[in-house]
């Protein structure tokens, strides 16, 4: 597929009353502009008068407006030079519905990052119908990068296309191309999806998010190997990309690489420093290194940035039960209780370890208990494995006891 551009034929207008909601968090000279609304007129007016009044050179705009998760792979034409303005119309259009990565907001804006990091400046304005860019806005990452401006305005009508619809209707002309082959993986079974990636990988080398994707099937795959060399080469291509330095570092962090998965991560966060999720897997990986006073302050801003996230919860309540702040561990892991409809098995076991650790005997029996009853057969072996070791650990810590007796006893008896 071949992508020419031109200029957007739209008509400068007035100023258009617009209203910052939110100002970029990463500075740049190169500013990314979203304007949100409920009316395409008035939205294509905002974003005109954007492009009108600072231009300084070439609007890049796809004649038909092709969806942007194809676009980006063929913003390279040889025949454009000095500074650019891409336009977007429509933006919430532009992203997959599922977690492929490469219709992902963290994807595309890493790759505008690396348009823009060619030599040649690049500036992005884009428009987004309010009422379907919730999602959109709420994406913390996204957030972070663009100044989010909105344009009032009546309620939009235009039909809705998907962004698998039209990304498949754009590369229909090209089946054999790597982009098509990463695209029909999305929707392939796991070993059909490995064979498409790898043979995407083959036509297109250097295809990021084909890596990416690779990846993340080799973890299912329970190849972790397979999935460090993928990730990693997703980061090679693609630095500015967020979540392959998370996922990198998660992998690592399972192959208990800890001061790799640690500056993995490290680099994730320094690119997105909005995610709460790269906070908490740092989190854990300093745990796991028995760094707690890290971890603990990764826990924190994770929920700072996220309150309701409840294995943020969960995590931080581990840490202070093992740092022997039992008290304020059961705090928080009945706040993470409340916020957890499954009520996770396994952190109600911690949960009755540090009631025991905080002297509440009764309130500890009854935990465990009420947990080993919830569970059946193998499960209930197993949890009570679990339960026992979690014992022993605490009695190491605060010493023997008849308490810590009795509740091994009750565990053992309800295996």
């Amino acid at each position: 597929m071949k992508v020419a551009w031109a200029r957007p034929r739209l008509e400068p207008s007035d100023s258009p009353g617009f209203e910052t909601i939110a100002a970029p968090r990463v500075e740049s000279d190169r500013p990314w502009i979203l304007f949100v609304g409920n009316e395409a007129e008035a939205l294509a007016a905002a974003a005109s008068h954007e492009i009108g009044t600072r231009e300084n050179g070439s609007v890049l705009a796809p004649p038909e407006t092709p969806p942007l998760p194809v676009a980006v792979h063929r913003l390279k034409p040889p025949d454009l030079s000095g500074e650019r303005t891409l336009f977007a119309p429509r933006l919430e259009r532009a992203f997959w519905e599922g977690p492929f990565c490469a219709g992902s907001a963290l994807y595309l804006l890493a790759k505008l990052t690396e348009l823009a990091a060619e030599g040649e400046p690049l500036r992005f304005v884009a428009t987004a119908i309010e009422a379907s860019a919730k999602e959109l806005v709420a994406q913390r990452g996204l957030a972070s990068r663009f100044e989010i401006r909105r344009v009032p305005g009546g309620v939009d009508s235009t039909p809705q296309t998907s962004c698998r619809d039209a990304c498949e209707a754009a590369l229909a002309d090209e089946p054999g191309s790597g982009l098509s082959l990463l695209f029909r993986a999305s929707n392939l079974s796991p070993g059909r999806a490995l064979t498409a990636l790898k043979e995407a990988i083959t036509i297109e080398p250097e295809l990021a998010a084909a890596h990416y994707e690779l990846g993340k099937r080799l973890v299912q795959a329970d190849d972790l190997e397979g999935a460090v060399a993928a990730f990693r080469r997703t980061t090679e291509l693609l630095p500015s990309f967020p979540s392959a330095w998370g996922n990198l570092g998660a992998a690592l962090g399972e192959l208990k690489r800890l001061d790799e998965a640690a500056e993995a991560l490290q680099c994730g966060i320094a690119l997105d420093p909005l995610n709460h999720a790269l906070h908490s897997n740092l989190g854990a990986t300093y745990r796991d290194q028995g760094r707690m006073d890290h971890a603990e302050a990764r826990f924190r801003e994770a929920l700072r940035l996220a309150p309701d996230f409840v294995f943020g919860h969960y995590n931080l309540a581990g840490v202070l039960f093992l740092t022997g702040r039992y008290d304020e561990a059961i705090v928080t892991f009945e706040t993470a209780r409340a916020l957890d409809p499954s009520r996770s098995l396994r952190q109600s076991l911690l949960l009755a370890a540090a009631r025991l650790g905080s002297g509440d005997f009764a309130g500890a029996l009854r935990e465990y208990g009420e947990t080993l009853g919830r569970a059946t057969g193998a499960m209930k072996a197993d949890l009570s494995a679990v339960a026992e070791w979690d014992l022993e650990q605490l009695s190491r810590r605060v010493g023997g006891s008849a308490s810590i007796e009795e509740a091994l006893r009750l565990v053992r008896s309800m295996a």
